[in-house]
């Protein structure tokens, strides 16, 4: 189980090093994150971006050997709209698929989340970044 969680680190770090744009839709080494949401296959980690008043999300979804599935999103707390900024799957060979291209904040499609799974998402970064906001305002 270790070894898993060690693996996955390691390919999140060598990932999020390729993404250091201040611009980055997705959730970079630069950036404090925070946890808030975990279970035994699934976890998930918000990041606030201040200068552009959105808070990136960050899935990453067990698949067994198969690897690990990392989806980026982009929240808009003003809206609750959503954005899909990334998805690929980690596995010991790497990223896949290979990221050409960073995604920006500027080639984001927001939409109004529908389903179960898309609300859950928007309302725990909102609701997390109001905490964090909470919290950096009282110091």
């Amino acid at each position: 189980m270790f070894n898993k969680y060690a693996l996955i680190a390691g390919l999140l770090l060598s990932n999020v090093a390729f993404a250091a744009n201040n611009d980055s839709a997705i959730v970079t080494d630069k950036e404090s994150t925070y946890i808030v949401n975990s279970n035994k296959d699934t976890w998930t980690v918000v990041a606030a971006n201040t200068s552009k008043g959105l808070t990136k999300v960050r899935e990453f979804h067990d698949m067994g050997s198969s690897g690990v599935q990392q989806i980026d999103y982009v929240v808009n707390c003003a809206d609750q709209t959503l954005a899909l900024a990334d998805f690929s799957v980690l596995t010991a060979n790497g990223r896949l698929p290979v990221r050409a291209a960073e995604t920006t904040f500027t080639n984001l499609s927001f939409y109004k989340p529908m389903i179960d799974h898309d609300r859950a998402i928007a309302n725990n970064a909102c609701d997390k970044r109001m905490a964090m906001n909470n919290t950096n305002s009282a110091q």
